[in-house]
Parts: C-alpha cells; structure tokens; sequence
C-alpha cells in the first residue's frame, strides 16, 4: 500500500522553499531564487489537492526548521564566520523538535532566538536604509506625533518611475509604529510584532495540536529567515500577520477584543487580505468578525480620510501602487518572462492565474481552519507569482500563513478526546461558528 505524503509536510517544504528562495540576493530577483519559489508553491499546491490530512514525521520537522534555520546566513555576507549564528540556531532549532526533555528545549530555543538575535542586530547594526518603505513610515508617524496630517506630506522614493508619493500605507501602521517611533526607530515596533506573532501561533499550536506541535512550530519561528529583512526595512505586512493569530488565540473567550486587534490589522496593508477570505465565506461567526473587523478599519481610516481627503487618501493608500508598471526587480515570474522575451506577460496572465487559484480553493471539501489557512496561503503564492512584481516580503505572508495552518490543525487524540479534557465543537457549532482549528 503507497503511503502519501502528508500535506503538513508539503507545508514546511513550501516554507523552507521560501526561505531559502527570498534569502537570494536579498528578496529580490535571482534565477535559484526564482527556482525556489516555483518549487514552494507546486508543493503547497500538491499538498492542497493530493496529501493525506497526517502528521509530518519528527525527522522532517527537524530538517525543515534546519535549513530554515541556515538560509538566514545569506544575510551576513560572505566568508564562514557569517554562518557560525545561522548554523547554532539551526543545531538548536533541531535539538527543541527531537529533545524530549523540557529544559532541554527551553534551552534551545534561548539559544535559536539568541541566534536569530545576533543576525537581526548586525542587519540593523547598518543604521537607516536607504529604501522608501522605511523612511515613509518614520517620516509619517513623526509628522502625526506633531500633530500633522501624515499624508499631506511627499516624499522622495527608491521605486523606479515613482520620484515622489505620499505615504502608501493604511494608517494602521503608522498607529502601531508610535511606541517604535517614540524611542527613536519604527523597526522596534516591527521587532515587537515579531514577538506576537511567535508567542500567538505557539500558542495556537500548543491549543489544537499539543504540546509536541507548539514546541516544532515555535524552532520553525524562532529561525525564520524572513525575520532579518522584514526588521530592517521595516516591511508593515508584519503587523497583520502578527494580528490574525492573536485574533484567533482570543476569540473565544475575548470576542470584541479580538475584533478590534483584527480590525487595526486589516487597516494596516492590503496584501495579506486574501487569507481572511475563506474563513469570511465558510462560517458565519467568522464571517461576522470579520465585518466587524473591517468596520473597525473603516473607523480608524476615517479621521485620516477627512484630514487628508478622501481621493487623494484613497490614490495614497490603495491606489498608487496599481498605476505603476512592473519592475525587473521582482522576484516573479514577470521578470523571468522579460528576461527571456524581453516583455511583460500579457495583462491578462495575473487576473486568470489568480482567479483559477482562487476558485480552487473555493471549492475545498474539508472546511476546517487549517485548511482555510492553508488554501489561503496556496492561493496567496500562486497569486504572487503572477503578480506585475513581488518580494520577499510578499513571500512572508505566505510562509507565515502555512506554519499558522500547521498550528491550527488538531492532532488525533484531541480530536477523539472526551469533552472533560479538551472542548471540540459540535457539527452544528461547526458550521455555525466556526471556531478555530474545529473539525
């Protein structure tokens, strides 16, 4: 009898795919690169339609977060000291997944995070980058701090065919890079949404799969080579992909509270949107919390809409960026075709390509959470691919989407077990409210 592989580990292939695909060349346009990424989404896609619903072995956890763990030495430069940090988080990382010993593991994971610490600290040991996206929101929260409109300001920028713009992201991102900014560097707000996003997945885990599942989710986290670069160039996609797994560790017992930290993420950029899809059509209690959410974006939107003027705060914030061609940069495969052809791809490529992933995963069986997460993040890679550019940063939402999926799927017992020892919802409650990782 052929056993297939299982989807949990065509997920952490996807993800170390990604990583290692985004680390070239510094998330930009690179034919291994390039190469990489292809690779993550056939695998997500195949583990979307053809793998079986069990759990990856231990051995494949390991290998996975360890290179995972080593594609963070592309950011250090060159030689071999550069990988000494990589390489010890990536031993440590392996030593939380196998070790069955509890102080064992915490002292892996001190010392992963430790590694992945070092490498973050010499990315931004550079000071100031030289690139929009960072300058925009440390310029943009300054001006609200002295009380001006954020958004009347233009600024000079780093993308071609672009020489100036107003600031091109949602105001959620400038509220939630005040505390940053206060102490002098909007990348100290990006650093602490790092640390939300890692906690509430482990959390996640911990909850849906036990205990086993949230240590191998958290030396994935921990060594994530994504980390360094979303840091230093103070990517803001980091700030809603930290909020959508806190917003499910509290929906159950803190409702409106974790609406509202939806809503500030949904008012913080576009890009990562298309994961809330699925759970907004499959169940009317997420459905519900979602609107909510959007509601509450709408609400802290608003204020900077009147201030700023609702067209030129819509062409700001959601428009500007359609308007611009595509750019040889991307790590796409736009750029390929350009290379090759000398072109761009027909503009028909990305509305047909994105719309068939999209009705894909409409059409899956199996509605659960994870593979609401999972569907989501396979339709979100194919959609990037497609796309007139994409980064690195774009890629991180779709790393960050497989390992939340990975966390909210429930392991075996808990599934069969008694109510005494762990709340699993009923068929009505289940399609009705849609509670996290219930099946």
């Amino acid at each position: 009898m052929t056993v297939r592989p299982t989807r949990e580990g065509y997920a952490l292939a996807a993800v170390v795919l990604l990583g290692l695909g985004s680390a070239q060349d510094l998330g930009t346009y690179h034919p291994l690169g390039l190469l990489a990424i292809v690779g993550a989404a056939v695998c997500a896609v195949l583990g979307a339609t053809t793998a079986s619903g069990r759990r990856a072995h231990r051995l494949t956890w390991c290998i996975a977060a360890f290179v995972g763990a080593i594609a963070m030495g592309f950011f250090n430069g060159p030689g071999l000291v550069a990988w000494l940090d990589p390489l010890a988080g990536a031993g440590a990382a392996v030593l939380v997944i196998s070790s069955k010993r509890t102080l064992t593991r915490l002292g892996g994971c001190l010392v992963a995070a430790t590694a992945t610490a070092v490498v973050v600290g010499k990315a931004l040991n550079v000071g100031p980058v030289d690139i929009d996206v960072f300058k925009f929101t440390q310029r943009a929260t300054l001006q609200l701090l002295h009380g001006r409109d954020p958004y009347a300001f233009a600024y000079p920028t780093t993308t071609p065919h672009l020489p100036v713009a107003h600031y091109t992201d949602l105001p959620g991102v400038i509220l939630l890079s005040i505390p940053g900014r206060l102490l002098g560097d909007v990348r100290l707000s990006d650093m602490l949404a790092v640390l939300v996003l890692i906690a509430a997945i482990t959390m996640l885990a911990r909850r849906y799969g036990g205990a086993e599942q949230g240590w191998r989710c958290l030396a994935i986290c921990l060594t994530l080579p994504f980390f360094p670069l979303m840091i230093l160039l103070a990517w803001s996609e980091i700030y809603l992909m930290a909020l959508i797994p806190l917003w499910l560790v509290l929906r159950d017992q803190h409702r409106l509270i974790s609406v509202v930290i939806l809503g500030v993420g949904i008012a913080t950029v576009p890009t990562p949107w298309p994961l809330l899809i699925l759970p907004f059509l499959w169940w009317r209690q997420a459905r519900l919390e979602i609107f909510g959410a959007a509601l509450v974006a709408i609400a802290l939107c608003f204020p900077f809409a009147l201030w700023a003027g609702p067209a030129n705060f819509i062409e700001a914030a959601l428009l500007v960026n359609l308007h611009l061609p595509p750019l040889r940069s991307g790590l796409d495969l736009d750029s390929l075709y350009r290379i090759v052809t000398g072109s761009w791809l027909p503009v028909w490529f990305w509305p047909v390509g994105s719309g068939s992933a999209l009705l894909m995963v409409a059409r899956a069986h199996a509605r659960t959470w994870n593979s609401a997460l999972y569907l989501g993040s396979t339709l979100l890679l194919v959609s990037f691919l497609s796309a007139k550019w994409a980064y690195f940063d774009y890629y991180f939402l779709a790393a960050v989407g497989l390992i939340l999926a990975m966390a909210l799927e429930r392991s075996a017992d808990q599934v069969s077990a008694p109510l005494s020892r762990v709340r699993v919802a009923s068929v009505a409650q289940v399609q009705t409210a849609g509670g996290a990782g219930a099946r």
